[in-house]
């Protein structure tokens, strides 16, 4: 993606990208094509507690995906994706200002570990200081703390309508998707002039993260997050700041230096504080 946005402006490569994968669930699934009507028509009390809910999601990912492409063009592809990790430290506080979660020491303290990580892999110490590109993929990592806090909402409400999860899930991601497509589109016009250039290296970067970044990981999300423990969840979200600073190290020829890596190393610490369950009942 970081390669592509050289052909592409941010704001249009992820519009093409979300509405590429929209009209693929349109195509081969009812339960999307079901979805995307009830974001014009709801009529019963479930249908528009899916419709509010998939709104969220689909305003979160734009949003998100937005956020980390524009920070994308100043900041590295390593520490973009530690950096988006912390979502996962976020989503508690989240949870906590919409009734669902108390904030506890235990909690407190993964948030300062995390944040100490995160002045070391941005060094805003060094002469060039906070890079503009770490202020929005920061920001990207909060919205999509939102996002994960609201897909189980989305799933509870789409349940209620299908009666069959695989049909839910399949509502779920691809409506989120549809709505994300219309809102971008919609704020188009404001956000300057657009660019797309389908050179080799963009239209591969749109196929894979259409297809397979979004697509099947926002299905894969929906479907089995709230089937697996916290803990387990962070790991797995944790495999792709690792994967990343690995291909940008050795495909990328991005120079990772220590104190970068001792700052990765803390927010992975952070998160697996803040999921792993302990006795530390303590509340603020």
């Amino acid at each position: 993606m970081q390669r592509a946005l050289t052909d592409s402006s941010p704001t249009a490569f992820v519009v093409v990208r979300f509405s590429l994968v929209s009209v693929v669930f349109l195509i081969i699934s009812r339960s999307a094509r079901q979805g995307a009507k009830l974001l014009f028509v709801a009529k019963t009390r479930e249908e528009k507690a899916f419709r509010n809910n998939v709104l969220v999601l689909g305003l979160a990912i734009g949003a998100g995906y937005i956020f980390q492409t524009i920070g994308l063009l100043t900041t590295t592809t390593s520490k973009s994706a530690f950096l988006t990790s912390t979502a996962v430290i976020w989503t508690p506080f989240i949870s906590m200002f919409t009734g669902r979660e108390k904030l506890t020491l235990k909690l407190c303290i993964a948030v300062l570990c995390t944040l100490v990580g995160i002045f070391l892999m941005t060094h805003p110490f060094q002469h060039e200081g906070l890079a503009i590109g770490d202020i929005f993929t920061l920001c990207c990592a909060a919205v999509f703390g939102v996002y994960i806090v609201w897909v189980d909402k989305a799933l509870h409400s789409a349940i209620e309508i299908t009666h069959d999860e695989h049909s839910a899930t399949m509502m779920v991601t691809s409506t989120q998707l549809v709505a994300a497509s219309i809102i971008l589109l919609a704020f188009m016009p404001v956000m300057g002039t657009q660019r797309l250039i389908l050179t080799p290296y963009c239209i591969a970067a749109l196929a894979f993260t259409a297809l397979i970044a979004t697509g099947a990981t926002a299905y894969l999300q929906a479907r089995y997050q709230n089937v697996v423990t916290p803990a387990t969840a962070a790991v797995i979200y944790m495999l792709e700041p690792v994967v990343a600073m690995l291909i940008a190290e050795f495909f990328l020829t991005e120079q990772i230096s220590f104190v970068e890596v001792l700052g990765a190393g803390l927010i992975i610490v952070g998160v697996i504080i803040a999921q792993v369950r302990t006795s530390m009942r303590y509340e603020i």
